[in-house]
Order: structure tokens, then C-alpha cells, then sequence
């Protein structure tokens, strides 16, 4: 009996000390919402295809992708959030988060335009290019010359190429058509899981984020950085106290579009 008591006192230390020990250095998750700055959400505009219109058209006319934003409740899609540190360093990671397990994402190009057009992946993911089209692209890349100077791929109907070679950077990587100079897109590059795009209402969410002070960083493809007012250049980020064992609730992001 008494080396049962032991070994349950043993065990109940054990399991309090890993418990406790997770809920000290990280938090459940960190959830966010970005909203539109204005009264109304705009509407997509119908982009200018004066290009091999048989198949650019097909489905329909082509609309910008610059501004997405819920009529309902002006959330804004597509805007890139992430965690820097705020002192600087490397962010911790959560055990179950080391792996990247993101090992491929594919851009595709059904209708002259980039699906998806905003991309945001952790270093080691590699991008399958597609081009199911009847019609020829170009895929061209370009980032931080230092980090991620780019390259141009001419892509035939029916061919696709790999990009293994992405890394972390705070410059993103602008993707684009010359061929159709209405496809354009973005991806960034992230050396740590804590980074989101905003869905259809404009919501985020990062599991397991480290406890602790840091910065929210928030990028828009239309207006660049942005802070917690709404005011742009604002590439410092917002600073946030992560809750240890806990869920954080981010303050609320405005963009405005003037």
C-alpha cells in the first residue's frame, strides 16, 4: 500500500510538473479579427482582361482580389498576421508545432489568376506552380534580392514547376504574370508556425502560442503595414501580452482604405 501511495505521489508530481510547465510557456491559442475602417464593405471591381479573352473569361468576368471584405461583418480576408518577438531573438516554439508539416502548398492558374493569390508558408515548405490552362504564363518571383531574389518560369498549358528554396523574411514575395498583367499575388515566409492569413470574415487564429510579451505584426496587400489604429507604416506591430494555458483575444485590427 505505502509504495502505491509513493508511486502516485510520484506520478500526480510528474503530471503536475508537465502540466504546469505547458500552461507556464505557452498560451491555447491567440485569435484575432481585422475589419474593414469604413461604413460599408467595397465592392470588387471587374479587372481589365484585354488578353486571350476565350479563356480568361470563360467563367465570367475577372474581379479584384485587392479588397475582400464581408458585407456582414467587414471582416477583411487575405492579410498576413503574424508574432515577433519583442525584444528580439527567436520566438519558442511549441513541442507539438516543431515540425513543419506543411511539406507542399500549390498556386494554381485556372482562369488567368493565382489560386491563391496570398500565400503564407513556414521555410521548408516547397510550392507547386500549376498552369492547367490552354494558354501560356509566366510565373516570375520576386523578394529581398538578399534573401530571396526570385526567378522567371515560362510555363506551357499543362506544366508545372517546384519552389523548394523559399526562406524567412520581413519583405514579401511579390508573385506576378507578365503574359496577363492583371494576375499578381503575394506570399511571405515564416522561420516559426505563428503566422495566419484572415479568412472569409476576416478571423485568425495561432494554436499553442508562446506566453508572453510580443508583437503583432499585420500586412495588407493594399495598404502595406498597418497597427491596431488603423494607421498605416506601422511596421513595428501592436504589442500583445500573450496568456499563459489560456486563449488571448487580439485587440480588434482596422484597416481603412483611404
Amino acid at each position: 500500500m505505502r509504495r502505491f501511495v509513493i508511486a502516485a505521489a510520484t506520478l500526480a508530481c510528474v503530471l503536475g510538473w508537465t502540466l504546469s510547465a505547458s500552461a507556464q510557456g505557452f498560451g491555447k491559442a491567440l485569435k484575432g479579427t481585422v475589419v474593414f475602417g469604413g461604413k460599408e464593405a467595397p465592392k470588387p471591381e471587374p479587372l481589365k482582361v484585354d488578353k486571350d479573352q476565350a479563356v480568361c473569361l470563360a467563367n465570367g468576368p475577372l474581379l479584384s482580389q485587392e479588397w475582400l471584405v464581408n458585407p456582414k461583418n467587414l471582416g477583411i480576408q487575405n492579410v498576413f498576421v503574424w508574432l515577433d518577438p519583442a525584444d528580439g531573438g527567436a520566438v519558442p516554439i511549441h513541442p507539438s508545432l516543431k515540425e513543419n508539416k506543411q511539406k507542399e502548398l500549390t498556386i494554381d492558374q485556372p482562369q488567368c489568376h493565382f489560386h491563391p493569390d496570398c500565400l503564407a508558408i513556414r521555410q521548408g515548405t516547397t510550392i507547386v506552380v500549376k498552369n492547367p490552362a490552354p494558354i501560356n504564363h509566366n510565373f516570375r518571383w520576386t523578394g529581398n534580392p538578399a534573401k530571396n531574389p526570385g526567378n522567371n518560369v515560362n510555363m506551357i498549358p499543362n506544366s508545372s514547376f517546384k519552389i523548394d528554396n523559399l526562406v524567412a523574411d520581413s519583405f514579401p514575395v511579390i508573385i506576378k504574370c507578365d503574359i496577363h498583367p492583371w494576375m499578381s499575388g503575394y506570399m511571405r515566409v515564416f522561420d516559426h508556425p505563428y503566422f495566419a492569413l484572415t479568412d472569409a470574415d476576416g478571423k485568425f487564429e495561432m494554436p499553442n502560442p508562446p506566453a508572453g510579451k510580443y508583437l503583432l505584426k499585420v500586412w495588407h496587400p493594399a495598404t502595406g503595414w498597418v497597427g491596431a489604429d488603423g494607421k498605416k507604416g506601422t511596421k513595428a506591430g501592436t504589442p500583445i501580452i500573450i496568456a499563459a494555458g489560456g486563449v488571448t483575444d487580439a485587440p480588434k485590427l482596422i484597416i481603412d482604405k483611404k
